[in-house]
Parts: structure tokens; sequence; C-alpha cells
């Protein structure tokens, strides 16, 4: 299986018509099977990747996640956060969330973030993403387009989690119909506004989203942005710099912690295998 492609999960799932719709937008998971399909992403996750062995680590992420988490209003998920040193990692390194609370952050997130509030502003875009529901959201999206097609007995769900999207090459999106990878682009988007407005709540300086988001995601000029599932770098930052001009001015205060568990996770990490040049001795 192509690498990072397991977190695109394609469910043939039942239509959940009986329930009645929560949350932004149409949405056939009520909060409890929303609940269940989260547990069972996140096992697969959970054997599809590698924990971060450390206690420090493991409780700052789940410190500084809950006090984000706070700041976001709709269901009352319980967040819980794993950091995993391999399996899913993603051009911006952003976490990967899923539905009902479950939070997987890359240890690549702690070294290509400059300081904590870059560190918070991803973390609270992918809390974002599960506060408004957007994954089962789109998967609702995904089988109305089957019901529309005719395919009325078991509706196959497209679900594309967090940073899936940037797993994928131009031919997998070209198999996804175009209204559901507008529909992410859109949720990326809203996504970013939330994390800018929770960040602030928290804290945090929400422009540093955007200074994160600007050096790190590559600009995609090799196929049309309507087959992409992320919004290009331009919107982005566009939309960020609007929702960062919107909030009052504030002081925002300058975290520690953070250089300090960074310290931490590079030392866990393994140290890449060095290659030397061929002689000949070898």
């Amino acid at each position: 299986m192509r690498s990072g492609a397991w977190w695109i999960a394609v469910f043939a799932l039942p239509l959940l018509a009986q329930d009645r719709p929560t949350g932004q937008g149409v949405n056939f998971y009520s909060l409890e099977k929303e609940a269940a399909l989260g547990r069972q992403l996140a096992a697969d996750a959970t054997r599809n990747t590698k924990p971060l062995d450390s206690a420090a680590v493991r409780d700052y992420v789940n410190q500084l996640g809950a006090g984000l988490a706070a700041k976001f209003s709709g269901p009352a998920f319980t967040y819980t956060f794993a950091v995993i040193s391999r399996g899913a990692d993603n051009a911006t390194h952003e976490p990967l969330s899923l539905p009902g609370g479950y939070i997987f952050v890359p240890a690549s997130l702690f070294l290509a973030a400059q300081d904590e509030a870059e560190f918070a502003g991803m973390l609270a875009h992918s809390i974002a993403h599960i506060a408004r529901r957007h994954y089962t959201r789109q998967a609702t999206r995904g089988q109305l387009v089957n019901m529309s097609l005719g395919n009325m007995s078991t509706a196959p769900l497209i679900y594309m989690g967090g940073p899936a999207g940037q797993a994928m090459d131009q031919n997998q999106n070209l198999s996804i119909p175009l209204g559901l990878l507008r529909l992410h682009r859109e949720n990326e988007l809203e996504a970013d506004r939330l994390a800018a407005d929770s960040m602030a709540a928290a804290g945090f300086d929400p422009a540093a989203l955007a200074l994160y988001i600007g050096r790190v995601q590559p600009e995609d000029g090799s196929r049309s942005w309507v087959f992409s599932p992320l919004p290009t770098r331009d919107q982005r930052l566009g939309r960020l710099e609007d929702a960062v001009r919107a909030l009052p001015a504030q002081a925002y205060a300058a975290g520690v912690a953070f250089q300090v568990v960074r310290d931490e996770v590079r030392r866990l990490l393994p140290t890449p295998a060095l290659t030397r040049p061929p002689t000949l001795r070898r």
C-alpha cells in the first residue's frame, strides 16, 4: 500500500438515513455513530504508526491540546492526543485528526515549527476539523453523490482525514468527485480560520500559523488546483491574514516549554544513517 494511503479509508457502510442530522450542514451521522467511527479509525491508525516513547512530550501535547480544545464550541468530544515518531507524515506535518476527538501528532511537526505558537496553530487546525465535524459531513456528501448516481445499496464513503489528501497523487485525486475535493479545500480554509480564533483566545499569536504555512506548504505548480485537496498557499495565507486582522489587538506571550520538548523529541528520534560514497574498499 502506498505510504500514507492507509488513512484514506474507503468504507462500504449502510446509509444512516434514520439518524437526525446534527452539527453544521447536512450530516447523516449521529454523535454516537461519529464517535464509534472515530474509535475504529483510531485503532487502525494506532496499528500503522509508531508512538514516541516520552511521558514529557505526551504531557506537553495533552496540556496544550486540552487548552486549545477548550476554546472551540461544538460537540463535547473527549480529545485524545498521541505523539508518533513514524507513520503519519505529510507535506505540512499536519496532525492526523479523526472523528470523535482522536489526534495523532507527528514528531516532525516539533522539528518543522519554529516556536510554540506555530506548533499550537497546526494543533488547533486539527482540532477544528473535529469540532466542525468536517469528516462525517464530507462522508455524508459522498453518500449523497452515490445516491444521485443511483447507487442505493451500500454507498461507499470516501473519507479524506486531515492531511490525507496530501498523500494522494493526481491519479488518485481524479477518482474523487471534484465537488468533494472542493469541500475538502473549504474545510481546510475553515479550519485555518477557527485555528486563528482559538489561538488568540488561548494566548498564542495567530499570525504564527500564517508564517508556518507560508514557509512549509509547497506551492503546487505541477497540477491544476481543482484536482488538489488543499487550497493553494496564497489562498490560505490571504484568508488567514483576513482572519488575523479581524481579531482584537492584544499582546501574546512567548512559550519556552516548547524548546525543551522539541529537544527531547530530537533526542528520541533515530539519527538518519549517513551515506558514504563508494571506495575501492567497498
